[in-house]
């Protein structure tokens, strides 16, 4: 089965390079997804959108024959756009399934395929009706076709974005005027968020510098992704110049945002999150107060959250899982989280003039950098002092080793770190308290178990470890160090990579790129 490329069913979505996606395999795959949406979910219709790369335009064209030929009503967008816009035009048609067509942050040569059923529900491996995305692959391994040659159904050429600019400055509270005398740096590394962001900044009144805002697949700046230093590098030193009050960075198709302030230095999720949250809770009205933050958020950004009479709980990562669970406890009181990689996630109403029609688990980067412009105009000294929480605070970002030749030992090696961690005092923490596993293992030192308001952190020196196999690359491990103390920090990441050593030097893994 190695030439028909099952490894771009991944654990969330769809992906691939682009050159191993032939023609006959991406017919065969457009006919399993078909099958999939007509046979399992038993859908009418189906939005598909689609981001700037180079390669998706076929696939958006293929299918939308092929969902038609299958008898499914294509609501079909053929205009780059991101994927939270995407979402938003989902919840605009809640019957209907969506695909969105992406490699998300991947380099150029990428393409996939973001899946959801009708009212926003994710579609992954194993989580979905019948297995999801291991379905998919089942049709596509049996080579499964759409009987019809002909055109049974309809295609609707459709646009939201207008709509989609409208509510989401609603939702933020942010009125047409409304950041006047705000200096603001929008960079999209040429992807496809550009139009949205721009033109709701230049409706708000902002002064607004958009750089390579046109979309463009071939991505000439460097890979679209944030978090790549080399490809943000030019915005962050055009901060520093520019004399600009904030500034943000989209990834390739939209959904992670990297907030900046004056100096061009990130101000980590969490602590953004701990500021804007109090103009997340009056949406509904108070009511919910259960927020889930990622594993690896930095424990005074938890203090902080939580400063807001928030309750804080700790969440898997993974875009799928995380919205899931946004999604099902949404009548218990959760609203929204974070992932230290720069998504942001919330609860949206379909009608934001009537909540009691419910509410969708989305991403909206639009939503999330309207809210936190707001928010700096409301109180910028709140940015200045998450800044100096920041700039306190001592950090190994997150660095990989990878196990191609020896996969079966990366169990062995988390556990072997764990079992170190525990002997040095650490207390673990490796499930959710709903009992589902965290997919990772969170070992604290100095730090409690779970975070309220009540939480003081000064005048101790703490530090916190995170590890975890990654999901969405094959045979790679990753770890994080966080500490209120260089030395502390320096030495649990020695700890761990002592280990890690050990495996690297017997010829069982190697030390992965830490940009």
């Amino acid at each position: 089965m190695e030439d028909l490329n099952l490894g771009m069913f991944k654990s969330y979505d769809i992906r691939t390079k682009n050159h191993n996606l032939t023609d006959e395999l991406r017919i065969r795959l457009c006919n399993a997804v078909a099958l999939y949406y007509r046979d399992v979910l038993k859908v009418k219709s189906v939005v598909i959108c689609r981001d700037a790369r180079l390669y998706v335009p076929q696939i958006a064209q293929d299918m939308t024959a092929v969902m038609r030929k299958a008898g499914i009503d294509v609501y079909l967008n053929p205009l780059p756009i991101s994927t939270c816009q995407f979402y938003f035009t989902c919840m605009q048609y809640k019957e209907s399934a969506g695909l969105m067509l992406t490699a998300s942050h991947n380099p150029g040569e990428y393409v996939g395929i973001k899946l959801v059923s009708k009212g926003l529900f994710p579609i992954a491996m194993d989580y979905g009706p019948e297995g999801g995305i291991r379905k998919i692959m089942q049709y596509y391994k049996d080579n499964c076709r759409v009987e019809s040659d002909k055109m049974i159904a309809k295609c609707i050429v459709i646009n939201e974005l207008e709509n989609y600019v409208n509510y989401s400055m609603r939702l933020a509270g942010v009125k047409e005027g409304s950041l006047k005398g705000l200096k603001v740096m929008l960079e999209f590394l040429n992807g496809s968020a550009g139009v949205e962001q721009a033109l709701a900044f230049q409706k708000a009144g902002a002064d607004v510098e958009v750089r390579d805002v046109v979309p463009n697949g071939f991505f000439p700046g460097g890979d679209p992704n944030p978090i790549i230093e080399s490809s943000v590098a030019p915005a962050r030193e055009a901060m520093k110049k520019g004399n600009f009050d904030i500034g943000f960075c989209f990834d390739g198709d939209g959904d992670r945002m990297d907030f900046m302030d004056s100096d061009g230095q990130q101000i980590v999720p969490g602590l953004n999150m701990s500021i804007i949250i109090e103009n997340l809770l009056p949406i509904y009205d108070g009511k919910k107060r259960d927020f889930y933050a990622d594993v690896k958020a930095i424990p005074v950004s938890l203090c902080e959250i939580a400063k807001h009479d928030v309750n804080v709980h700790i969440i898997r990562n993974g875009h799928s899982f995380i919205k899931a669970k946004l999604r099902d406890n949404c009548d218990k009181g959760f609203f929204a989280s974070e992932e230290e990689s720069a998504h942001y996630y919330i609860n949206l109403p379909y009608d934001d003039k009537h909540p009691e029609k419910g509410y969708a688990a989305v991403e909206s980067t639009l939503f999330f950098s309207l809210v936190t412009a707001r928010s700096y105009m409301a109180n910028p000294q709140a940015y200045k002092r998450a800044r100096q929480i920041q700039n306190s605070i001592f950090r190994v970002r997150e660095w990989p080793i990878l196990c191609e030749a020896a996969p079966e030992k990366m169990p062995e090696i988390l556990a072997k770190v764990e079992k170190r961690m525990r002997e040095l005092g650490a207390i673990v923490i490796d499930r959710m308290e709903d009992g589902s596993d965290l997919d990772a293992t969170l070992m604290r030192f100095n730090l409690p178990e779970k975070f309220t308001k009540d939480t003081n952190l000064e005048g101790k020196v703490w530090g916190q470890v995170a590890q975890r196999i990654s999901r969405s690359e094959d045979a790679m491990a990753r770890w994080e160090v966080v500490s209120n103390s260089k030395e502390e920090c320096e030495r649990l990441n020695n700890e761990v990579r002592k280990i890690v050593s050990e495996y690297v030097d017997a010829g069982f893994a190697r030390f992965g790129n830490e940009d």
